[in-house]
């Protein structure tokens, strides 16, 4: 099932921030706990749960941000077109972590998020999350949603390594 209710407390909570850009959000953190909907036979948090937890990092960074806003105007929403997610550690039952959410940057297609799961300084799962805005005709290149923001468009600010993920894309269309 979903997790609705951690959902509810990460908007209200980033509710109450002051809004800020975007573009210089800089890096945002949640704190979760691996709870017994979360684990799988090994008593570990699944794998698959992890990256429904990594919606919980964009939804407050979202918030953050007021894209609510931003995607009414526009008539645009979000989704997500790729992740790519390595596990290192694992995170047991009722352990603690913090959920770290920040913006990569864009390409001349998609938008680009960087979550991982860090749990005293030290990383047991990260994920770059590949994303676009989209309207009722389809994907809304960064080009056009950049412009919408009053901001420069400049797709080459995005770090080589991600590039990189992206050119080794099991869909090439």
């Amino acid at each position: 099932m979903y997790p609705y209710l951690r959902l509810i407390r990460v908007v209200i909570t980033k509710s109450f921030r002051p809004k800020v850009n975007f573009h210089t959000q800089g890096e945002d953190s949640i704190k979760l706990m691996v709870l017994p909907q979360d684990i799988d036979p090994f008593m570990e948090l699944n794998n698959g749960r992890y990256v429904t937890l990594l919606d919980l990092g964009r939804f407050g960074y979202s918030v953050n941000v007021n894209i609510k806003k931003f995607l009414k105007e526009n008539q645009w929403s979000m989704t997500i077109t790729g992740t790519y997610n390595n596990y290192r550690h694992r995170l047991r039952l009722f352990e603690r972590f913090q959920l770290k959410t920040r913006l990569m940057g864009y390409d001349e297609k998609w938008f680009y998020f960087f979550q991982k799961a860090v749990k005293n300084n030290k990383t047991y799962m990260a994920s770059v999350v590949r994303f676009s805005f989209t309207s009722k005709n389809g994907i809304v290149f960064p080009k056009e949603v950049i412009k919408a923001m009053g901001e420069e468009y400049n797709p080459n600010k995005l770090d080589d390594w991600i590039q990189d993920l992206t050119r080794h894309q099991l869909f090439k269309e």
